[in-house]
């Protein structure tokens, strides 16, 4: 988990949107995830995601989705592990070996 999860602001926002997807599944209303737009249903394992272009954790910039794939929406854990993998990737040059490099006989 980033440091941008441990806040105080994201974790007070985050129970703030659990508690309004759980209410309203209670009252029988749908629940629409803000990544493929689809439904998550009573009971549905979700995550509370950061909206496209959000730099912050307030309230307005957070919406419940998918956790996992689900039909065309490739989940907030897949999304965020894409995400990482570019960012690490990125971190990691290949090195090519120079011209004098020495060549071992196997």
């Amino acid at each position: 988990m980033s440091a941008k999860h441990q806040t105080p602001e994201y974790r007070r926002n985050a129970r703030i949107i659990r508690e309004r997807v759980r209410s309203a599944w209670r009252a029988g209303r749908a629940v629409s995830c803000w990544r493929c737009r689809g439904a998550i249903a009573p009971g549905q394992p979700f995550d509370v995601g950061h909206l496209p272009g959000a730099l912050g954790s307030a309230l307005s910039d957070l919406a419940p989705e998918h956790r996992h794939k689900t039909g065309a929406c490739v989940g907030n854990r897949a999304a965020g592990a894409k995400l990482g993998a570019a960012i690490t990737n990125a971190r990691h040059t290949p090195t090519i070996p120079t011209k004098n490099a020495t060549t071992w006989r196997l």
